[in-house]
């Protein structure tokens, strides 16, 4: 982590004591959802954690910005069931707090994670437990965790659950995912470089760039775009607590498609 994560994290985690257990239970409720309530082995299916965090409070992104600590989920499985991917995240809003500017979400929150079951593996029903982890901040920052599981039935049968809509729209709306060779980045003393050279063909402007590699800018800088035809360069700050540029950046672009509609990708690019 940060340096600078340290420092803030340890002041404010020292007020925490002012707030009531009850209070504390009640800033984060966490459950558990899949797109299925009954799946025929070889089948892959989703599973949905939501938060949903008391209102003026929020939690982080997976790069959580100046401060703060990353949401996490770590999973328990049985045998023949495996993750697809990394976690599907929604984009997070940017957070201002006391001159720092962080990554995270207020209100509902929604971490996904795709799974595939084998077919060599007899399963009569599939357990799954998650262990969720946060930071919840206001004006002070309070680490939790819960512990949520979910029971899905094996048949013949495919079965749609009842969240099934509600996770089909969500994956719509999640940053998609595009693979570029020709974009790449340059760093200086000071400053970053990222040249977007190949987008999605819906691509009609870059609109924001979040680096979502931890630590390598300064967020309270305003980022530079400048966009082109077919192209965009960003400028950001390098953050004074970087050690060593990265061999390869893995970003957050939010664009504005054809039709005007908001949407985003992840990517990854590598130092020119």
């Amino acid at each position: 982590m940060k340096k600078l994560s340290i420092i803030v994290i340890t002041v404010m985690l020292a007020f925490c004591h002012t707030l009531s257990a009850e209070n504390l239970d009640e800033l984060v409720d966490v459950s558990i959802y899949s797109n299925v309530k009954q799946i025929q082995i070889g089948s892959d299916f989703y599973i949905a954690i939501k938060l949903n965090v008391a209102d003026e409070w929020h939690i982080y992104w997976k790069n959580p910005g100046d401060s703060g600590l990353p949401t996490e989920v770590k999973w328990t499985l049985p045998k023949g069931v495996e993750k697809v991917g990394s976690l599907i995240w929604q984009v997070p809003e940017k957070i201002e707090w006391s001159g720092m500017v962080n990554y995270g979400f207020e209100h509902d929150v929604y971490l996904i994670q795709k799974f595939k079951t084998i077919r060599s593996v007899e399963l009569k029903s599939i357990d799954i437990k998650a262990e969720v982890s946060w930071l919840v901040c206001k004006e002070k920052c309070i680490p939790q965790n819960d512990n949520v599981s979910i029971k899905i039935a094996v048949d013949e049968m495919f079965e749609k659950s009842a969240e099934s809509k509600l996770i089909q729209n969500l994956l719509a709306t999640a940053p998609s995912t595009f693979k570029s060779v020709k974009s790449n980045f340059k760093s200086g003393k000071e400053k970053l470089e990222v040249r977007l050279l190949e987008f999605p063909n819906d691509v009609a402007e870059v609109e924001d760039l979040y680096i979502i590699s931890d630590g390598i800018t300064d967020n309270t800088v305003k980022t530079k775009i400048e966009n082109k035809k077919n192209s965009a360069i960003a400028e950001f700050k390098l953050s004074p607590y970087l050690d060593e540029m990265p061999a390869e950046l893995e970003l957050l672009v939010l664009y504005k498609d054809k039709n005007g509609s908001s949407k985003s990708y992840e990517t990854i690019i590598n130092n020119k």
